[in-house]
């Protein structure tokens, strides 16, 4: 069975009535073997791109900045807090550093 233009393009209605469709009835020519293999081939290449990322799966990546998430969480929870009690005693000492200091002075 051979293909036939369907259609006449622009190429066509450039080349004038006649030889529009003269082009139109001419069949359209098959791609060699090699292209189609080539073609395959880069296909397959760029979808075994597509599911790796740094030669790694996607899951991979996901799971360790999940994990490193939840890391930093629980460690941000363990840091040391000052409690009340501190900062007034911090307050404090430092009123009384400055009532000596001024004792000193003669003020």
């Amino acid at each position: 069975m051979r293909k036939k233009r369907d259609k006449v393009g622009d190429g066509a209605e450039s080349l004038g009535g006649e030889l529009g469709k003269l082009w139109a009835l001419a069949p359209v020519p098959k791609a060699p073997a090699w292209f189609a293999a080539r073609t395959i081939a880069r296909l397959r290449r760029e979808e075994e791109g597509k599911r790796c990322w740094f030669a790694l799966p996607r899951w991979v990546w996901i799971g360790t900045g999940v994990a490193l998430l939840a890391f930093g969480w629980f460690r941000w929870e363990r840091q040391p807090t000052i409690q009340d009690s501190e900062v007034f005693a911090a307050l404090n000492a430092l009123v009384e550093e400055d009532r000596e200091s001024r004792w000193w002075a003669g003020l």
